[in-house]
Parts: C-alpha cells; structure tokens; sequence
C-alpha cells in the first residue's frame, strides 16, 4: 500500500503540473478549477489499482467510477464543454450503477491461462534472460534445480525465444499480446490472471532485463550472479534486492513509480539517482552522500559490489 500511495501522488503532481501549464499558458482559461482535476486523477488511480494492480476489493468500481464522473463533470463545466446547469446527480447515478454492475462480475479470469515454462540449462556456461512483462504481477526468484536455467508460470501464457551460441544461451520471454486484451474484458479483471513467477539458476552468470509496464515486480536477486541487469518499469510497484555476491552494474528506469531497493547487508554500493518530480530516501548510514551520489567506504575495494543508477520521472525511490 505504501507505494501504491506513492504512484497515487505522483500522478497528481503531474495532473496538477500539466493543468497549471496549460493555464499558464493560455491554453486552457485560468478559471478552470484545480480541484476536479485532483477528484479525477484520484478516481482514475483507484480504477487503474483495481483493474491491473489488484488493489484492494473494499467498494469494488463504485468510488473510483463516481469520483472520475464528478470530476469529468465539473471539469467540462469550466472548459464550457457542457452547460454549467447540467445537473450532477443524474451522472452520479450512472457511476453508481455501473460500479455495482463491475463489482459484481467475479474477479477471478475466465479463459486466462496459467502455463508452466522451463529452459534446460544444457551446459550453458552463461546466460542473456530478458522478461517483458506488460501488467500484473512479477516474481523473480532464484532456484536450486542443477538441470534448468529458468522455470516458471505465467498467467495469460507466454512466448518464448531461446537462443544458444556455445556457451551462452539467450533466452526472451515475453507476454502473449492475447493476454493484455484479456484483461480489458471485465470477466478478467481483478488480482491473479496475469501474474509471473519465474525461478532463475544460481549456477551460471548472466545478464537481466526487465521490461514491465503497469505491474508489481518483486525482483529477489540476492542469491544470483549477475553481471549486468537493467530493469524498466511504467506506472509500477518495484520491489529489488540486489545479488549479495559478485560485482553487478545495475540501471532502474521509472516513470510514475514507486521503487525500493535493498542491497544485502555485506555488499558495497554506489548509488546515483537522477530524475525530476522523484522523492528519494537513501541509508545514509550505510552509504554516505559524497557530491551528487551515495557511496559505501569500501566500494573502490570491495569484491561484492553494485554500482546502481536509477533514472526517474515522478517516482519515490528508496535504497536501504
């Protein structure tokens, strides 16, 4: 819930710097009001929370269906869309009925698949892992089995490429585009269709990617070697522990997001966080700020170390 508040405030700070721009800017009268603006983005937050994040079920679509019309409505009245006359109630009603109709179609998918995948690790000395998820949710574990490089499930299906070059193999998994359009299907909606749960093998290097949109990743890496690992998120929860062994080079990339990071209690770091309406919270105990980054004592000397770089746009970010 804390960074579902988070990716809430972000919005509205861009709902409300976008509209005071285009007052400042004449294109739009400056007698537009601020406040439906605000009722309106809480109201497509809430919305958006349910429909793809699985936010909680207390009030179903009814309050997020209601504030998005008394927002819309006073909001076109001060854009003269409509007359100012145009009475509220009936509109409010709508919303009502509406919300109860979602509310109370189940939750749980209709015709969304939840398939089992798994990559041989077949002597592969090394591997490229890329996981392009689009909405859900996302779990990246480490794994114990000797034999396989990757094995998971993966709610609405998944495609996947595999490519072998001695030693390395490559390996693209990406969400089925069938399964985003599921999930606009109201039958659909709510928490689980589209979730992933993937387990990696702890036995080879290699290199991440992570590609998610509108999602909640869980990304426990502590356990794996990776050389390289980049991570792109959109409006998202991200929740990354770091490998704990070995030196990693590591870039998040986030836009409306709430990202939080945890780097094991033995790994040096040196972190620089850029980005423009972002609230950062760095351990500065573990890793003093020295100019513009954070950076442990031991992180020239260390054998077990991240070098982490983490550009944002309107995100919270914190690193412990």
């Amino acid at each position: 819930m804390r960074g579902n508040r988070s990716i809430l405030w972000a919005l509205l700070l861009i709902g409300i710097g976008v509209l005071l721009l285009l007052r400042n800017s004449e294109a739009i009268p400056k007698d537009v009001r601020v406040w439906p603006v605000i009722v309106l983005v809480i109201g497509a937050w809430m919305l958006l929370d349910r429909l793809i994040f699985g936010g909680p079920v207390g009030g179903g679509f009814v309050w997020p269906l209601v504030l998005i019309a008394v927002g819309g409505v006073f909001l076109l009245q001060d854009l003269d869309r409509i007359d100012a006359d145009v009475a509220l109630w009936p509109v409010i009603l709508i919303a009502v009925g509406l919300g109860v109709v979602l509310s109370a179609i189940p939750s749980r998918g209709r015709g969304v698949q939840t398939v089992t995948e798994s990559v041989p690790l077949g002597g592969a000395s090394s591997a490229r892992i890329r996981l392009k998820h689009g909405a859900g949710r996302l779990s990246v574990r480490a794994m114990l089995d000797p034999d396989l490089l990757l094995r998971g499930t993966f709610g609405g299906g998944v495609a996947k490429d595999v490519v072998r070059r001695g030693g390395e193999v490559e390996v693209t998994l990406r969400q089925r585009p069938a399964a985003g359009l599921d999930h606009v299907f109201p039958w659909n909606w709510g928490h689980g269709p589209l979730d992933w749960s993937v387990g990696l093998s702890r036995r080879v290097p290699m290199r991440l990617e992570v590609d998610a949109g509108a999602n909640r990743a869980d990304l426990d890496l502590s356990d794996l070697s990776v050389s390289d690992l980049t991570v792109s998120t959109g409006a998202s929860e991200t929740h990354l522990t770091v490998p704990a062994k070995g030196r990693t080079a590591a870039r998040v990339k986030a836009g409306a997001a709430a990202v939080r990071v945890l780097v094991p209690e033995r790994t040096a770091a040196r972190i620089v966080v850029r980005g423009g309406l972002s609230s950062t919270k760095v351990d500065e105990t573990r890793f003093p700020r020295s100019g513009g980054e954070f950076r442990s004592p031991d992180f020239d000397t260390g054998e077990d170390r991240i070098d982490l770089e983490v550009d944002v746009g309107a995100a919270s970010v914190e690193v412990r």
